[in-house]
């Protein structure tokens, strides 16, 4: 239950790199805008073997989201590869993509550019939400932003608050 933002390699896995028979297990993370060459995201090579589960990575802006190379495996479920620039269900984990509950949709953020990676109540990875039914929450942080709440209201309403705000100042 992290978030990993915009971590940058010049050479393999912006997020992750694991290589020689190693097998560790991504749960319920949200990896957003990585740079590298080889694996925007995940480097996995020599033998190691990643489950990755419930975890959003999106919007790596260099390289594919996951490289398996040499051996190199990676097992996903629930999860949501989207907006890589080298490619997101490519490659090595092509076949995944649309089993276990693996989507590529805009997971939409509320305020990424602010650094906000909790969902909007529309993200396909709110928890048992459609695309996926079968998933519970896709990343990180939970559903916290939605519409705006809004009331009608006459103009007249509108400036007698402001009225009323400037007779009480005084």
């Amino acid at each position: 239950s992290c978030v990993f933002l915009a971590n940058s390699v010049n050479v393999e896995g912006g997020a992750l790199w694991c290589e020689f028979l190693c097998a560790p297990s991504v749960t319920q993370t949200t990896f957003h805008g990585h740079v590298s060459p080889n694996g925007g995201g995940f480097y996995i090579g020599n033998d190691c073997t990643v489950s990755i589960a419930n975890s959003i990575l999106a919007f790596a802006t260099e390289g594919k989201a996951v490289t398996c190379e040499n051996g190199g495996e990676a097992t996903l479920a629930c999860c949501d590869i989207y907006g890589n620039a080298g490619g997101d269900w490519v490659d090595e984990i092509a076949d995944q993509l649309g089993v276990n509950g693996n989507i590529s949709a805009d997971p939409l953020f509320c305020a990424p550019e602010m650094e906000d990676f909790s969902l909007h109540e529309n993200s396909p990875c709110a928890p048992y939400s459609d695309p996926n039914p079968e998933c519970d929450l896709i990343g990180a942080l939970p559903v916290q932003c939605g519409p705006t709440p809004t009331r009608v209201r006459s103009w007249g309403s509108i400036k007698a608050t402001f009225s009323d705000r400037r007779k009480s100042e005084k």
